[in-house]
């Protein structure tokens, strides 16, 4: 700031020093006074041009520095957001706030500090230069034409932002769609849906089409007002000048320092109003990202999480009830206790809230009533990386990330984890990737581990895919293992191989499985079947077919269907 102000003064100066010169060669002085008049101009613009490279060259890491700053809290932030929030968002819709809320913390940043202020600082600086030097009403002349210029450039631009608004919220809508089609992309192929997709698109893209239009042309006409009200302002300065310069009120140096002064403030006056509108486009943009930070978490985290003492992976459900809203109750008055090393199963038709239990489990839901604990310890307290030490889950779709499959599988691991020596990490990885018989598997590529995967695992079948994600679920070597209906997408073949493999993970732990097929987890210690938010009944796979229940029921459905 201090270099900015000392840049707009020596600026402001050097038109005095250009009137001296043009005054001193039209009388005819000495070339010695004209030489020192000449070396304080130069020096003026020297210093000038000095001091705006000294205030960009420390004005370039904090503005970066806050844009750094802003980008890991967002992201931070979006990381710690609850489930829900995520599935309530359009992704499209949602990166194109957080894009354009980056930009407007960088653009506004910029001007303020390159043009706004130091702008403002000059007209200041000149109206009280002018005040000193000519008479009171050129720098009346001024003053009005800044107030006018500035009031007409807010008024005109609150007018315009009803427009933006609009538009940007039709900007959303049109990537929310763009990137929902090009992420299912094989589904539209799959059932020949461009034509609907489009016509979906239109309306959208249309709306945005309209309200910029709308935008633009209102800001074409304050651009043009407000380009009147500067020819007006100024344009009565000059004309005054030139009037007192003929009558010899005014010398020939005074008109060029007027007229320097004229040009030097038009062009930032100028700018301002744009500059203006587009500050008050960015502030639309912020409001954006703003609403996304200021998103509440929902699910605190305790200050001072607990850790069993000695962990074995016992779970204990007593008396759990969930709903998503007052309307919608998924569980009622849930209790069970798990044992450690015990194999669990959860059953039951769809949509009666078996993987539900997993989600409030690893507390990506906060259950609406009573209490889970995990060896004693209520998940409340327990804390995410206590849970992340203890659990690991291996999901009935697995989202790989694009990048290797090493990468696949190390990503489970904790920061610390990860900052071991490369050897003992690839060690760690191929271990795991043995324990999901995965290890052949990767032999036969060329690049081993260093093979891509693709967006989401697409170069992998589904076989590949799963037994990666049993090996990023081993990996930590948890207490608990859930498997989320880890093969129910398989064909029969494959389905047989992960399961020996999931055998094989699951030996020595805790093992939670939610499963459609009932034949997976025939052989588990206890089976509960869930209906309509409770445990309708439970025990083992024998003991559930002798009862005639509803898993009986179930088991005689897909014995007729196999």
């Amino acid at each position: 700031m201090l270099f900015m102000m000392a840049s707009k003064v020596a600026t402001s100066f050097d038109p005095i020093y250009l009137k001296k010169i043009i005054d001193t060669v039209s009388t005819g002085s000495t070339i010695s006074t004209l030489s020192t008049f000449l070396i304080i101009y130069f020096a003026l613009k020297l210093i000038t041009a000095l001091f705006e490279y000294l205030r960009d060259l420390i004005f370039a890491p904090a503005e970066m520095g806050i844009a750094r700053t802003l980008s890991v809290e967002l992201f931070s932030h979006l990381l710690s957001l609850p489930i829900k929030y995520h599935h309530d968002q359009k992704i499209g819709g949602l990166s194109r706030k957080i894009t354009r809320g980056g930009r407007a913390v960088q653009f506004i940043l910029d001007f303020m500090v390159i043009n706004i202020l130091p702008t403002a600082f000059e007209l200041i600086f000149v109206t009280i230069l002018l005040f000193k030097l000519y008479a009171p009403v050129y720098a009346l002349i001024t003053f009005v034409t800044i107030v006018l210029y500035t009031w007409f450039t807010i008024w005109a631009t609150e007018k315009r932002q009803k427009f933006r608004m609009g538009m940007l919220q039709a900007d959303d809508e049109v990537a929310g769609l763009e990137v929902d089609a090009l992420t299912n992309i094989e589904t539209v192929k799959y059932f020949n849906s461009e034509a609907s997709q489009m016509e979906r698109y239109h309306p959208s893209v249309n709306k945005r089409y309209d309200l910029s239009v709308s935008s633009n042309k209102l800001f074409a006409l304050i651009s043009g007002v407000q380009a009147i009200i500067l020819l007006v302002g100024l344009g009565l300065i000059l004309y005054l000048a030139i009037r007192q310069t003929l009558v010899g009120i005014l010398t020939i140096g005074d008109l060029v320092l007027l007229t320097t002064y004229i040009m030097r403030l038009s062009a930032p006056i100028g700018v301002l109003g744009f500059i203006y509108r587009s500050i008050k486009d960015s502030l639309v943009d912020l409001d954006g990202m703003a609403k996304v930070l200021n998103e509440p978490l929902g699910i605190s985290e305790p200050k001072h999480p607990k850790l069993p003492k000695n962990p074995k992976g016992k779970i204990v459900f007593k008396n759990v009830s969930f709903g998503y809203n007052d309307k919608r109750q998924i569980l009622k008055d849930i209790s069970l206790t798990v044992k450690p090393g015990q194999k669990v199963a959860f059953v039951g038709p769809s949509g009666v809230g078996k993987s539900t239990i997993v989600k409030l489990l690893f507390r990506l839901y906060e259950a609406t009533t009573g209490e889970i604990t995990i060896d004693g310890v209520s998940i409340t307290e327990l804390g995410k990386d206590g849970r992340r030490a203890l659990m690991a889950i291996v999901p009935q779709d697995p989202a790989l990330f694009n990048a290797t499959i090493g990468d696949n599988i190390r990503f489970a691991l904790s920061r610390a984890q990860s900052r071991d020596s490369h050897f003992s990490t690839q060690k760690e990885i191929e271990n795991a990737a043995k324990l999901a018989s995965l290890d052949t598997f990767i032999a036969s590529l060329p690049d081993k581990y260093d093979t891509t995967v693709g967006e989401r695992g697409v170069k992998l079948s589904g076989g590949e895919k799963q037994r990666v994600a049993i090996a990023r679920a081993v990996i930590r070597n948890p207490k608990i293992l859930v498997f989320d209906e880890a093969t129910s997408s398989l064909d029969s073949k494959s389905e047989k191989t992960i399961l020996g493999t999931l055998n094989i993970a699951s030996k020595g732990r805790t093992t939670v499985a939610i499963a459609h097929r009932l034949s997976t987890i025939a052989d588990y210690d206890v089976i509960y079947v869930v209906d309509k938010g409770v445990i309708a009944e439970h025990g083992t796979h024998a003991e559930l077919l002798r009862s005639e229940g509803l898993y009986s029921k179930l088991w005689r459905i897909q014995a007729k269907k196999r």
